[in-house]
């Protein structure tokens, strides 16, 4: 059961990083050539297809992650191990809140922004918003690799 975990484990992290790095550095560059409706319509395409898939990744990086943690009574076993893996815990709330926020709340303001004509007030915030959610991406699976390392 423990190499079920792991598997699912690692497949999420590798759904959940590679789809973000794609976004980040192709989809989302590539998108913001387009101009008016044609825009607005791509990265609304684009949010519907990630979406399930990302989060979807993200529900299964907890679950299996926390099986994970409990198989090898990580806090039971204190140190720094199990300080990791709260900070891992932790952290991991962050990214759930900050995408979902960049994803639900940030986004549509921007796209009601650019629909209205009103001035992009959003964008700023929203680009540091996702900015941080990549971070994030990028920080959480090297604790992971640590914690397996100090667990070994």
């Amino acid at each position: 059961m423990e190499l079920l975990f792991n598997v699912l484990h690692v497949l999420a992290a590798a759904v959940w990083v590679g789809g973000t790095v794609v976004l980040v550095f192709v989809s989302v560059p590539v998108i913001r050539r387009l101009e008016g409706a044609e825009r607005a319509t791509a990265l609304r395409e684009l949010g519907r297809r990630w979406r399930p898939i990302g989060y979807g990744a993200l529900g299964l990086l907890g679950l299996s992650g926390l099986a994970l943690a409990g198989k090898e009574h990580v806090f039971s076993q204190g140190g720094s191990a199990a300080w990791l893996l709260g900070t891992k815990i932790v952290l991991s709330v962050v990214l759930v809140i900050v995408a979902v926020w960049h994803d639900y709340v940030l986004g549509p303001r921007l796209a009601r922004e650019i629909r209205e004509g009103q001035p992009q007030r959003s964008r700023p915030l929203l680009v540091r918003v996702g900015w941080t959610s990549f971070a994030l991406t990028i920080v959480l699976p090297i604790l992971g690799v640590v914690l397996a390392a100090k667990l070994d």
